[in-house]
This record gives C-alpha cells, structure tokens and sequence, in this order.
C-alpha cells in the first residue's frame, strides 16, 4: 500500500501530476526534515508519477457513413511511470524538483519490458509472463487500450521550470528518450539515439473485456501488437523461440493535455498472427493517422496479399460545419504477383488447375469495402469502394494453361488472413470449410454470380495436347470458368504445403465444330473427368483420352437434313470430350476403358436412310474409325471445322435389316467442311455422304441392289444425289417376280443421270421418267408404258421413301390379249421400315360398233380389278394397314340418230373388299342420259349395299324399335 501521495498542479504552464509514494515518509523535524526517507529499510520504495489520460478512442466513419457530430469516443485510463529508489540511496528531497529529475532513479517495469531488444528464451517457462502492470509498475495507456512500457535503458527529458517564450508557456511535457553517458562520467537524456528508443505492448484490456466503439485499432489489433511486442513465450514455424520486436518510437511525450506518439512497429511473426506493421501517429491525445498491415492471401488462387487498413483525420462537412473526424479506409495489396503451383500440392498433381504453369494478377493494390464472411477471423470478399454499388473488385489475373498461352481473368476474390490457415489442421479445416461455403454460394445468389469468372471467348487448354509443337486438340473456346478449392487436411499442410489448392469446378466452352454443324451458339457447361483427374489423358485406363465431361444435360449434336443428314443422322449425344477423337457420347466409364457400345453412343433417332439406327449399323469393335470426328482449328483468316466419319459397319444380316450387304461389304462415309471468314463474309461449307456396296430388301416384294448412294451439298446451292444401280438392278420377288422382265428397262446408272430435282423446305425429291417401247410378254402386248422411279428425302424426318411406277393411274397402260383389249398401272411406294403403298389396276374388255347412215350405236363391255395396300402409319406400333380389292364390270350402250338425239346407256357393278376394318360393298349404277338437240336430261340411280364384319345374332334394338318395346311391355302389365 502507498505511504502517501500529494498532487501538483502548476497553472503556468498546465503541469498536472500525482505523486504517490511506497516505502517512503516525510521527515517534518530533525536533520532529515523536508525529505523523503525509506520508511521500512532493507524494503523497495517507489516513487509512481501519475499522469491524467493521454489518449482518446474515437468512433471511425467508414465507407460511405456520413459523420455526425459528436462523435462517440472513449477516454483511455490514467498513465504512471514508476521509479525505483536505487540500492544505497535512502532520501531524497522532496522538492519539486527533486521529484521531477528521474534521472538519479531506476525504472520500475514489468518483466516483460525489462528484456533486451532481441532477446528469446527457449525455456517457455523461464520466460517472463504478459500481465498487467502492478500500480508499482510503469505503465502508458496510449493509444486507447494499449498499455506501453519502455525498456530500463529509457530516460525522461522534460524542464523543471515553465519554459516561456516571447510572453507564450510552453505546456509541460515530458519526453521519452535513451539514458546515455558523456566522456566524462555524467548522465544525459538522448533524444537523438533513433535505435535504442523502443517500447513494448505489455497489456490489453481488450484481453478481458471489449471497448463498445470502433476505433482505429480493434481489439484483436490490440492484442496481436501486445504478443508481437512482448511475448516471449511464442514459437515460430520451426518450433525455435520467437524474438518478440519492440515497437520503434520517433516521438513520445505526455502531458496533463493528453500524449503524442509516433510509433512503428513490424513483425515477421509466428504464423498464428498476421499483422505484420502498426503505424501510429496521435497528437496531443488524438489520432491523425494509423496504418495496420495484415498478412494474408487471395482465395480461391493463393497469392499472398496484405490488408491495410488506414485511419486518418480528415476535414469533412457535417450539417454545414467543417469537422474533423476519423475515416477508415481498407486497401488490399498483393504480395506475391505471380503465383506458380507445383504438382506436388495438388490432389491430382495440378491437372486440376488449368494454369498450372502461372497465375499473374497485375492488380497489384486496390482500395475496398470489405463484406465480412467470418467475423472473428477476418475473412471478407475485396468489395468496391463507395459509392460504387456494392459489387466485388474484379482483379485482373494472367493465366498461363499447360500450353504456355495466357488467358486473361477478372475474378472477384476472398482476403483470408494468415492465421486463419495457420490453426491445428482440425480447426483450420473448419474455417476454410466455412469460406469455401461462403465462396460458392448458390448459382442464383451474390456468392454464385461472384465466382463465375467471365474470359470473353479465350482459348484455354484444360489438358496437355499429344504434340506439344501442335496444340489445340484439348484448347476450348471458353466464355466464362468457375473454381472451388480443395481443402488439404493433412497437418503437413502448415509444413510446406499449401493448405488449399484452387480447382476447377466448371467451365462455359463453345465447340465451334459442334456449333457450326449443328447452326447452335449456347455455351456448353463442362468440368473435367474424373478419369483425367486421375491419371492423366493418356493413361492406361483412359483408352479414349477423354479430359472433360459435359455436366448438364447431353448436348444432342444432330446434323440438318438439308445438310446431309438425310442420307445419315448420326445425331450423337455428347457427354464428353476427348483429345484425340473430339466430342463423343455414349457411357463414358465404357469409352475409357475401350469398350465401344453403339447403342450408349448414339441418339435413339441417329439413323440410316431414316430407318436403320446407327446404333446397330456401326460395329461395336473399338477404334477410332468408330467415332465421328468433329474438330475446328483457327487460321489467318477463317475458322475451319470439319466432321470425318468412316466407321467399320458390321456384318450381321437381321441388325441392318431391311439393308443386306454386298461384297466387298457396305460402307459408310460422312466428311463435311465449314469455313467461317473472320471477315464476317457467309460461311462456305461442304458435306459429302455416301452409302456403298448395299441391297434394299424386302422380302416377298423387291430387292433394289446399289453400287452407291450419296449426297453432296455445296453451300446455300441445290444439293446432288447419286443413286448408282448396281448391274442386276430392281429385282422382283414372288410374287411379283414376273415384272423382273421390265428390270432390264431400267438404266444401269440408276439415278445419276439427267433427273429431275425438286427442292423444297420440307425436302427434296429426285427421279426420272422414261417411256418403253411396246413389249411383248407371252400373251400379252403392252403399250403406252412408261417407267418412273424417285427417291424422296424429307428433311423432316430423314425418313427415306423409294417409289417405282408402271404407267400411272391417270395414264394406263395399254394391254392386247389375244384380241381383247384393256389397260392398267402399276405402283409401289417403299420406305425402309417397310411398304408404304402397293396400288395396280388391270382392265379388259371388248366393244362393237355399227353405222347405218341415219343411225349409228355402238357397245362395250369392260371388266377389271383394282388393288391398293397401303400403310396408313408408318413407324407405328402396332402397324395400321388397310388393304382394298375391287372387281367390277362396266357397260356402255349408246344410239345416235341423225345426229339430233342419241340416247346412251351405262351401267358399273362393282364389289369391294376392305380391311381395317373389314368390309365387303357392293355398289350398282345405272346412268341413262337423253339429248335432243336444244335439250339434255340425265338420270342417275344407284343402289349401294355394305356389310360389316360381326359376330352373333342381332340385338333387340336391331329388331324392335321403343314404340313396339312400349306395346310389348304393356301387354304384360
């Protein structure tokens, strides 16, 4: 407990102190009156000079806040600096300035600051232990909450006098400087001696409880400066003890009217901390300027940065008055520009991370409003400042892929202070797992949109190419990428391994051979495969060197009709890309591993000639013939895409089906060519397929032998089909296998001669027309015959149809048999799946005539059979067909007399019988026409009879109508 205290107030010059004394007691009598003397001998007596607050914490305006007057604020506790009477010395005199000159005492201090500059203990228990300072204790509170102590080497310069000036009084103070000896033996005060002038941060009430305002500092701020300055029981990375810095002082002075400081402290610390400077400069109690400086890094990427932050007085309006407040402003500065990964790191030795090779960010500083994700750790998203609408700062990054081209970014990104990744693996993992969920984000929410990071259509390699001379094979036109991190929770990680390392999550690609196929422009999302991961794109289990996967739904490549898919749709289903076989479908697990199945590859509806699916056509053997190969490669002046397609077709008769090989073996062939001018001039494109070496057959009906089949098409211009017969041409069967006699009627060169092509948007129909000399076929004479065949293409469905015709209905056919004579036509329409239509009618008859002069008639008789089958659906389950048969006779009588009247008689009876549903009609009709010369009367009657097919006795309401019913029911009543 204090002896006593007395307190001096000096007016003059506003001198302001309370003296409070340990161990000592005035002597008022005998030789020792009028001195201060060591009451208990052999005991520590202290001398505590106590200064009135010297500091103030003022409320900070940040961002866009207007300042409002007053500001809140804090006043800091009282300071004291304590003296220690010396060993041998016992009095003193208790004057003034007696008490004033501390140059003949010792400092008391507390441990902590008691320990030289660069000093280190590697006992952690021998070292001397943070605590508060005893009220024996020096102890400075400025700035507010931070207790500073100067080391036993530190003296105090100050007047004992009121120092005047030209009739002005200086205000006392006192001054921190370094206790040195002159040449001949005396002390003095140094306040020129720059290096030894230094204090420590011994203390923090902030350890214990929070100020309630925002101030310059904050309390973790505080704190930090407090372990950096004075904690001599850390430890750095490597397990050595920690030399804690003192913090270096220009000025210090305090007084009644609140201190001046201008200090600077910086710390290369344990990994626990980040701040790495304190900048501080107060005048007479108030801050005007202060800098803080956090080490960090840049997430998702991993450069190393720093936030500063800075606090400084400004001059600002406030309702009309000019006022001085403190605004804090946050900046972020990059400390490691470029950033270089090693494979090592990663989970997948870097195929991960498309610029592997280096990350460059030329925004190298860059002021900020930061939005907080973790409160108590400080990781926050680098925002604009205001007034810009809140919206993240887009760094502008360099990347360099696998290829060594750069791609440039803008990313917005995440400051994550060092100490937040340098915590036990456990807890670290938890604070990264909580800045990755804030990073992510939903896709429709501000963290989701923030890390999608928009590359405006650069080329970007995500896979090494097979020729490192000749890239692009893996090179994507990309629109935008989206990263996450993996999370290293390996407690290696805080020893030489990155604790997170950035990946790629997903990117928006544009497959211009795709695209210009297909005519589509919508980005594709994509993430690489897990199989590249892995083990790389040329690994034994990556048979197909597949680097990517398309993560939305598949992306259906389906060529145009109008461009060749007519002939062929090989309309795939991509699921992924692959560096040397382009997009490809199918299962992808099976494509790695070498296992090609068509049915997984193609579409449902990739079809040949609109019937025979690919997926059966093309055989399952694996090799890269099998796939279609889409690439586009840039050139000086165009982009040049093209489509090579040969696969080996396979040899199982009922896959292909209504197909049938021939030798050497059908073939298939698709190449197209698209070039796109830079100069926006219309694309020239070019598409060739062909079908070789191929039968249509359908059994009991026709089989149609092909050399070869394609179509070509050049630009906007009318496409060319060639259809090449082969030498045995159309063949008949049974039983129709007795028109096989016209087949040598048909033109070897089949449907490439002079033909007639007609174009439209719903497709295109190519065909020949060729009149035959009469032919004579046993019994029979045909005449007027004329033989037509067309092959029609819609672009529409791609269903290809075939149709053969015999003279025509609306023109007949003229047939002799032995004196009768009649007539008729043949036609058949043929898709692939099977007949579409089968009609032919066959008529004879005779006929008499007879002129008398004044009359004349004449007398036919005619009799026929007409037959149609048709399939009303094609492609329906179950088939719809219908089938018509019609037997008829017709007979004509006519009688003209001298050319005024003639009467003229016809009768037609015919019976027809039809399915779907079935049933039989008969039909009779008589036709009697009368004309006179200024009159002419017809009369018609017809008697028309059908039955329906049924089954079992008529009901009741076919035979008994309701009236009779009623009768029938009121008899019985």
């Amino acid at each position: 407990m204090a002896s006593f205290s007395r307190s001096v107030v000096r007016p003059l010059d506003l001198l302001a102190l309370r003296f409070e004394f340990f161990n000592l007691i005035l002597m008022a009598e005998g030789p020792s009156a009028g001195q201060l003397v060591r009451e208990q001998a052999g005991e520590d007596s202290f001398i505590v000079v106590h200064f009135p607050p010297q500091h103030a914490g003022e409320s900070v305006v940040t961002g866009d806040d207007f300042p409002t007057v007053p500001q809140l604020g804090r006043v800091a506790g009282p300071s004291r600096l304590a003296f220690q009477l010396p060993r041998g010395t016992d009095r003193i005199p208790f004057t003034l300035d007696a008490l004033l000159d501390w140059s003949s005492l010792d400092p008391s201090l507390v441990p902590v600051a008691q320990s030289p500059k660069g000093s280190a203990f590697e006992d952690p228990a021998q070292a001397p232990q943070l605590r508060d300072p005893t009220v024996t204790e020096t102890s400075i509170e400025l700035p507010y909450r931070l207790v500073l102590s100067p080391h036993p080497g530190s003296d105090w310069a100050h007047s004992g006098e009121p120092v005047t000036h030209e009739g002005r009084t200086e205000l006392w103070h006192t001054r921190l400087g370094v206790r040195q000896t002159r040449a001949d033996g005396t002390s003095f005060v140094g306040e020129d001696e720059m290096v030894s002038r230094h204090v420590r941060a011994v203390f923090s009430p902030d350890l214990a409880s929070p100020p309630g305002i925002t101030t310059s500092l904050d309390p973790k701020d505080r704190s930090d400066i407090v372990h950096l300055s004075a904690d001599f029981t850390l430890r750095k990375k490597d397990g050595t003890a920690y030399r804690p810095d003192p913090v270096e002082i220009d000025r210090l002075m305090l007084s009644s009217r609140g201190g001046w400081l201008r200090a600077c402290g910086e710390w290369d610390g344990p990994p626990s901390f980040d701040l790495s400077q304190w900048h501080h400069v107060a005048t007479q109690g108030r801050d005007q300027f202060v800098r803080t400086v956090h080490e960090g890094f840049l997430f998702p990427f991993g450069h190393r940065a720093a936030h500063i932050t800075v606090t400084e007085r400004v001059i600002e309006e406030s309702f009309g008055k000019r006022v001085a407040v403190l605004r804090k402003r946050h900046f972020v500065v990059v400390r490691e520009p470029v950033k270089t990964y090693e494979a090592a790191g990663f989970p997948h030795e870097g195929r991960e991370m498309p610029f592997s090779r280096s990350l460059r960010i030329t925004t190298l500083s860059t002021p900020t409003a930061p939005e907080e994700i973790l409160d108590s750790r400080g990781a926050f998203w680098i925002m604009k400042e205001p007034p810009s609408q809140s919206a993240p700062v887009p760094f502008h990054l360099v990347g360099t892929d696998v290829v060594g081209e750069g791609t440039d970014l803008h990313a917005a990104l995440i400051f994550v202070p060092r100490s937040v990744i340098e915590h036990p693996p456990e807890i670290r993992e938890i604070f990264l797992s909580m800045i990755r969920r804030a990073y992510q984000g939903p896709d429709d929410g501000p963290s989701g949109q923030r890390r999608r990071i928009p590359v405006a259509g650069a080329r970007v390699a995500f896979a090494p190419p097979t020729d490192p001379a000749t890239p692009g094979e893996t090179t994507l036109i990309t629109e935008a990428l989206t990263f996450d991190v993996h999370i290293d929770s390996d407690p290696r990680a805080t020893d030489g391994r990155f604790p997170f390392q950035p990946s790629l999550d997903g990117a928006q690609v544009r497959l211009p051979a795709v695209e210009q196929i297909v005519g589509g422009s919508e980005p594709v999302l994509i993430a690489l495969s897990q199989v590249f991961l892995n083990a790389g794109v040329d690994a034994p289990g990556n048979r197909a060197q597949l680097f990517a996967e398309v993560t939305a739904s598949a992306l259906d490549v389906d060529l145009p009709a109008e461009r060749g898919g007519a002939l062929a749709k090989p309309n795939l289903a991509v699921q992924g890309l692959s560096r040397t076989l382009g997009p490809v479908g199918g299962d992808l697990a099976q494509l790695t591993a070498g296992v090609f199945d068509p049915k997984a590859f193609f579409a449902d509806s990739a079809k040949l000639l609109g019937a025979v699916p690919l997926s059966v056509l093309v055989s399952a053997d694996f090799g890269s013939e099998q796939f279609p190969k889409m690439f586009s490669r840039t050139t000086a002046t165009s982009v040049v895409t093209t489509l090579d397609w040969e696969p080996e077709v396979t040899n199982d008769a009922e896959a292909i089906r209504p197909l049938r090989s021939r030798d050497p073996g059908v073939s298939f062939s698709l190449h197209a060519r698209m070039e796109r001018p830079l100069d926006g001039s219309p694309t020239r494109s070019s598409i060739t397929t062909s079908l070789r070496n191929f039968t249509f057959s359908f059994p009991h009906v026709l089989d149609v032998h092909f050399d070869a089949l394609s179509f070509r098409s050049e630009g906007s211009g009318k496409p060319d089909i060639s259809a090449e017969l082969a030498a045995e041409g159309v063949v008949f069967q049974p039983p129709l296998s007795f028109l096989n006699t016209l087949r040598s009627f048909i033109p070897a060169d089949g449907f490439s001669g002079p033909l007639a092509l007609d174009v439209s948007p719903s497709g295109m129909k190519v065909g020949y027309s060729l009149a035959l000399p009469p032919v004579a076929v046993g019994v029979f004479a045909l005449q007027n015959v004329k033989l037509g065949a067309s092959l029609h293409i819609p672009f529409t469905d791609g269903r290809v149809s075939l149709r053969f015709n015999f003279a025509e209905r609306h023109d007949e056919f003229l047939l002799t048999v032995q004196g009768l004579g009649g007539g008729g036509f043949f036609t058949m329409a043929l898709g692939l799946d099977g007949i579409e239509m089968i009609e032919a009618a066959l008529e004879f008859g005779a006929s008499v005539s007879m002129d008398f002069g004044v009359a004349s008639g004449s007398v036919s008789i005619m009799a026929g059979v007409y037959f149609r089958h048709e399939t009303l659906d094609a492609g329906a389950v179950p088939v719809k067909e219908k089938t018509t048969l019609t037997g008829y006779v017709r007979l004509n009588g006519v009688v003209e007399v001298l050319g005024l009247v003639s009467v003229s008689v016809e009768l037609f009876m015919g019976l027809t019988y039809e399915t779907g549903p079935e049933r039989l009609e008969g039909v009779a009709t008589l036709v009697v026409k009368i004309d006179l010369t200024l009159f002419s009367e017809s009369v018609e009657l017809t008697v028309k009879r059908s039955f329906d097919k049924g089954g079992g006795d008529p009901t009741l309401g076919d035979v008994m109508t309701e009236k009779d019913w009623s009768k029938y029911a009121d008899a019985f009543a």
